[in-house]
């Protein structure tokens, strides 16, 4: 998933404590050669390859992904996409060259995006592509997935008081009593606020604060899968405060790209724009 992933753990049994997080992060191993479309043996690049010819049924981490990405594609009017593959590998490529995609290559990739090209069989846990050329791409949610996941095991373990990072975007909060803080997203070394989280998940996303600082991007990172172009967001930085860490990775990515409007529709999360200076 491209990030590195941290477990903070409180209480008495220290030696136990470590192996419960060990666990954790294992799990976490695990679902990261699952879900990486950048691993050529993963369960979502054999999806990519194959979902077009006919159904193929999927492990229960996968589907229930694609379940909970079709249904906020729908509550987002289609910002939030995990069929933005395509788009993100044109990007990807014009950050290498310098030079941006075409109208007509963007209207390409745009013909093999949209959740409603994936079809989902809640019986069989089966899913198609109804044409050539979609892929799945987990990065803006499978990481709150994983992130998820992880304090899951650690609760099942009788944990009550923990902390899950991953990449430092993503954060869980078990128990009460973490104070984290919303990175100033250009000066990555200050906080711009800090949220107190109780059993709760906080995801960050857009601009500076999520970019590598040793390289200079050229294009924005977070393409809209609407437009097929970089995003345009009017803060430099969206935080999602939301129950499940799954849905905060995903309500952040869509919030940043449409903005308090689109925060509105979801009364139930917390969101935190930072405008730019």
């Amino acid at each position: 998933m491209a990030c590195e992933f941290e477990i903070i753990v409180s209480g008495e049994d220290r030696q136990g404590l470590i192996d419960i997080a060990n666990l954790a992060l294992d799990e976490i191993e695990r679902l990261d050669e699952t879900l990486s479309r950048f691993r050529p043996t993963s369960e979502v690049s054999f999806l990519n390859a194959e979902a077009a010819r006919g159904p193929v049924i999927v492990g229960p981490d996968l589907f229930e992904i694609l379940r909970v990405a079709k249904q906020v594609w729908r509550e987002t009017d289609g910002a939030f996409d995990v069929t933005a593959g395509p788009l993100v590998d044109l990007w990807r490529e014009a950050e290498q060259t310098g030079n941006p995609p075409g109208r007509q290559a963007i209207g390409e990739a745009l013909k093999n995006v949209g959740m409603a090209r994936v079809l989902l069989d809640d019986q069989t846990h089966a899913v198609t592509f109804d044409t050539q050329g979609v892929r799945i791409d987990l990065g803006a949610v499978g990481k709150g997935y994983a992130v998820g996941k992880a304090a899951s095991i650690l609760m099942e373990y009788g944990v009550e008081s923990a902390l899950v990072s991953g990449g430092k975007s993503t954060i869980q909060a078990i128990g009460s009593g973490w104070n984290v803080g919303i990175r100033h997203p250009s000066k990555l070394d200050e906080r711009v606020a800090e949220i107190a989280l109780h059993d709760q998940a906080m995801s960050t996303s857009g601009g500076p604060a999520q970019r590598d600082r040793d390289i200079e991007e050229r294009f924005e990172h977070i393409i809209d899968p609407v437009t097929g172009m970089p995003a345009r967001s009017k803060a430099a930085s969206v935080s999602v405060i939301a129950d499940d860490a799954m849905l905060s990775d995903a309500l952040a990515t869509a919030f940043y790209l449409r903005g308090r409007e689109l925060a509105k529709r979801f009364p139930e999360v917390r969101a935190i724009f930072v405008p730019f200076e």
